[in-house]
């Protein structure tokens, strides 16, 4: 009796994972590509970022959000988007900037500016130096 158990829950198991791949494969194909425009008019503030994310993520995240909408708010030559870097819609674009993980880049045509370091290093303890640094980037390539 046990082994005929163990069979049938082996025998589930295998079945689920494999019904999983088809499921993730039929998303894949139907999810369209998302991009970015990349001519030296625009200046482009990616945020990437994995699903499941840390509280300095959020912190990154917010505070370019503020910055962003406090200084830049009306200039449509500033584009802030945020990269999900799990969801396959946002593949060109994370082959684009060769990213696989959390990351704040800021670029303008062929120009990449990575502040992640940075970012990570202040955007809990000094906020203020996170949006001076974002400031101070975009104005510069501005």
């Amino acid at each position: 009796m046990k082994k005929l158990t163990l069979f049938l829950f082996t025998a589930f198991i295998l079945f689920s994972c494999g019904n999983r791949n088809s499921s993730a494969e039929q998303t894949t194909e139907e999810t369209s590509l998302k991009t970015i425009e990349t001519s030296d008019s625009v200046i482009n503030v990616l945020y990437f970022h994995g699903t499941q994310r840390c509280k300095t993520c959020i912190a990154v995240e917010k505070v370019t959000k503020e910055t962003l909408d406090s200084l830049y708010s009306g200039n449509a030559r500033v584009v802030y988007t945020e990269v999900n870097t799990d969801d396959p819609s946002f593949k060109d674009i994370k082959e684009r900037f060769q990213i696989s993980w959390s990351s704040l880049i800021i670029s303008k045509g062929d120009t990449k500016i990575d502040l992640t370091d940075f970012a990570f290093a202040n955007a809990l303890k000094s906020p203020e130096l996170l949006k001076t640094e974002l400031e101070k980037t975009i104005n510069t390539i501005l």
